[in-house]
Formats: C-alpha cells, sequence, structure tokens
C-alpha cells in the first residue's frame, strides 16, 4: 500500500482541481469550504449537519424541524396545489376544509358557505329575517336583540263605544329592530264581532310615536259582522329622511311605540263593539274570549 503525503492537489496546470474518472473512496470527514458541482446528484447517507444556510431547488421530501423560509412559496400535497400552497405573499389557497381554534386575518374573508349559527360574527352582511318574535298577547317576555320584549296582556274582550280613536288594547308594543335591518313587518292578528248593531262599520288607524301612518288606514263592516282579523305593514329603514305617510325610516336606532286605534262609523248604530269575543257560539249566544297574537319580524336583506 502506497501513501501520498502532500500540502496541495491541483490539475495538472495548477490552476484548477484535479479530476477523478473512475470516482472517489474516502473513509473518514471532509471539510470544505465549497463544493463544485461536477456530478447531477449528491448522496450523504448519514447526518449532514450545517450552520449556515440550505438552499434547495425542486425538493421532492423534506422532513424539518424548526423554521423553514422558502424563496417561492411552500406547496403541500400529493400534487402542486392539491392540498394546498402558501405563496411568499403570506396568501395561502386551500383544497379541503382548515380546521382551526382561532383565524386572524388582516383584511377580509371571502367564503361561499358559513358554518355555524354567525352569532359572533360582527360587521356581516345579514340576509333574509334576521329577528322574529309571534306569540300570545299574554303578558309574557322574549330576549331579543336589545334586551326583552314583553307582549301585550290581553285576558279579557275589550268593548270600544265610542265614535272618537281609541287604542286597541293589545296592538301596542315598544320595538328596536337589529342592527342592520332594512325593514320591519308589523302583524296583529285579533278577533272582532258585532254586539247591539246588526249593521257594523268600524274605522281604523295606525300610528307610531303618536304621528298617523296615513296610508295604512282602514275601514270593514257588514251586518252581522263577525271575524278575525290580520293588520300587517312593512316598514322600510334606510333613505333620506323620513316619510311618515308611509312608515319610512332613514334611521331606526331606538324604540318605537306602534299601535292601532279604532272608532265606530256611528255609535248607537253602526258600531263593531266587541273585539276579542263572539257574539255568537256552539248555535246560541256567544261572548266566547278570542286571545290576540302579535308577531315582529326584522329583515336584513337588501332584495326584500
Amino acid at each position: 500500500m502506497s501513501r501520498i503525503r502532500v500540502n496541495q492537489i491541483t490539475n495538472e496546470n495548477g490552476n484548477g482541481a484535479p479530476n477523478f474518472p473512475h470516482g472517489f473512496t474516502h473513509t473518514g470527514i471532509i471539510t470544505t469550504t465549497t463544493i463544485p458541482n461536477p456530478v447531477s446528484n449528491l448522496t450523504v447517507n448519514g447526518n449532514l449537519g450545517l450552520s449556515g444556510t440550505l438552499t434547495s431547488e425542486d425538493v421532492t421530501n423534506e422532513d424539518s424541524i424548526g423554521i423553514v423560509t422558502a424563496r417561492t412559496g411552500v406547496k403541500i400535497g400529493p400534487t402542486t396545489g392539491v392540498g394546498a400552497t402558501i405563496f411568499t405573499d403570506g396568501s395561502i389557497n386551500s383544497a379541503g376544509i382548515i380546521t382551526a381554534t382561532n383565524v386572524s386575518v388582516a383584511s377580509s374573508v371571502t367564503a361561499v358557505t358559513y358554518f355555524g349559527d354567525g352569532s359572533n360574527l360582527d360587521n356581516a352582511v345579514q340576509y333574509g329575517v334576521i329577528e322574529h318574535l309571534a306569540g300570545q298577547c299574554d303578558g309574557t317576555t322574549r330576549a331579543c336583540s336589545f334586551g326583552t320584549f314583553t307582549f301585550p296582556n290581553i285576558t279579557s274582550q275589550q268593548n270600544v263605544q265610542t265614535n272618537s280613536y281609541t287604542l286597541l288594547n293589545g296592538s301596542q308594543i315598544s320595538y328596536k329592530p337589529p342592527a342592520g335591518a332594512i325593514g320591519v313587518e308589523y302583524a296583529f292578528h285579533f278577533s272582532a264581532s258585532w254586539d247591539q248593531a246588526s249593521h257594523t262599520i268600524q274605522h281604523f288607524r295606525f300610528y307610531v310615536d303618536n304621528t298617523e301612518i296615513t296610508t295604512a288606514r282602514f275601514t270593514f263592516g257588514g251586518r252581522y259582522f263577525e271575524n278575525l282579523t290580520t293588520m300587517k305593514w312593512y316598514f322600510r329603514i334606510g333613505g333620506s329622511g323620513n316619510d311618515t305617510a308611509i312608515g319610512r325610516y332613514e334611521n331606526w336606532n331606538s324604540n318605537k311605540t306602534i299601535e292601532l286605534r279604532t272608532r265606530c262609523y256611528s255609535w248607537s248604530g253602526n258600531e263593531v263593539s266587541r273585539f276579542y269575543g263572539s257574539h255568537y257560539w256552539d248555535g246560541g249566544g256567544g261572548n266566547q274570549f278570542r286571545q290576540p297574537q302579535m308577531e315582529i319580524i326584522a329583515y336584513g336583506n337588501p332584495a326584500v
């Protein structure tokens, strides 16, 4: 066995690296500042330790513990972009479902479908019905957007025996819609019947904060009148200024009092004096109490 003891090995001209056309076998540690690229592949069977930066391109598999800084982004999945692609600008394109405890987004999130009830979403555009309160006028309460809504409490019939407008008990409520509402629908379901006058005519006016919605006036009547009636009105929210004749408000950010008032055409001759009660029942005399019902619906869909 021979031994070569030299300080330097160069090519024949002394100005470059020597060639090893049949390969180079070495057992031990190679220390070098640079590794030239005479071949296309470098295979390391053991561990490779680096004190500086490893720059690589077109890596098929890489298992890293720590921080990875990628020049052109990180692509995850068996095929490029199928699982997820993390771009150099910080954006992520994912083809599946992301499960996370918290997600922080600087500007906006776009999605076809959101899952969950959306109760904790802020500044979200809401569509369709965003609040619906309905029930008997029995004095019960419901949780609502502004706290608690209390239904009127009607336990007996009301006799309206006057030709001056008077409050129809049970029709009066105080309400404020949720933020972002573009409309409110009011509905009052009640019964009415004749009492002494067989030819009945009754007039109604609709008020918000003691201001009449003049386009909501209506009259009903007939001989031996006895029927179920619904007073329904849709209030628009938005636009410039208020139009109280139709019930449109630029803003509705505080409680408003809504009520129905009624009078007979003439007292002692044309009145529908019995509300929430019947004149006839089971083939004979009536006076059966029927409790009215109330509905309030707030909408948040601009198409409504």
